[in-house]
């Protein structure tokens, strides 16, 4: 009998060695499978067989560059199932996050934690976005451009502006197109930076807490 899809994913979910090695490539950057083993604390060899499960399952893709292979989430789509997934825990989860992680991360290719709730919250405040339908809608405004972001000329085919729950926060922060420009720009500018290349928390510095506060009107509380 033909295995069932879910039975497919239910089985490469299971492994918390698994479970680690998506964590890690949920920031939407591609790593090695030494690194990845370095993740989950396993040997290599043993991260090649996990590897091998999660590709199969289609929640991670292989891409080749010269003598090194590189894995990363499959697509938007999958990264976005896993961050529901992740809100659907019994335990906890936000009280066992650690803090610089439920303060700024990358989520996939957007921003998450309490920084990307505080950004959604003052765009919204000021009626720059409106939620409707499980995305967001922009209005024009001048600010679009300080914050990387250009709206497109004509209604695009896909919401330019998703709402996506935050795992560790329980509320909606902006994914797709315009999401990932706000996270790109944001790093391109020096207001967020990786601490570490390992690393998928995100430390805001001073200058991001001088344009955001300029810009939204965020205030220091928010940044802790």
């Amino acid at each position: 009998m033909e295995t069932d899809r879910l039975d497919i994913l239910g089985d490469a979910l299971a492994h918390p060695s698994r479970a680690r090695m998506l964590n890690a490539l949920m920031d939407g950057r591609a790593f090695t499978n030494k690194e990845l083993a370095s993740h989950a604390g396993i040997t290599p060899q043993t991260a090649t067989a996990h590897l091998d499960r999660l590709e199969y399952a289609g929640l991670i893709t292989r891409i080749r560059s010269g003598r090194h292979a590189y894995h990363r989430i499959a697509s938007e789509e999958v990264a976005t199932a896993l961050e529901m997934l992740s809100t659907l825990s019994a335990n906890p989860l936000p009280a066992r996050t650690p803090p610089e992680l439920r303060r700024a991360r990358s989520c996939y290719n957007h921003l998450a934690g309490r920084l990307a709730i505080e950004i959604t919250h003052a765009l919204t405040h000021k009626g720059l976005i409106v939620e409707e339908n499980g995305h967001f809608a922009p209005k024009p405004s001048p600010i679009w451009a300080k914050l990387g972001v250009t709206l497109p000329d004509r209604a695009p085919k896909k919401p330019f502006a998703k709402c996506c729950l935050d795992w560790s926060e329980r509320k909606y922060h902006i994914a797709g197109p315009m999401g990932t420009s706000l996270l790109k720009n944001a790093l391109a500018e020096g207001w967020l930076k990786r601490p570490r290349h390992d690393a998928r928390y995100l430390d805001i510095t001073p200058q991001g807490r001088r344009a955001f506060g300029a810009l939204l009107g965020l205030t220091s509380e928010q940044f802790q």
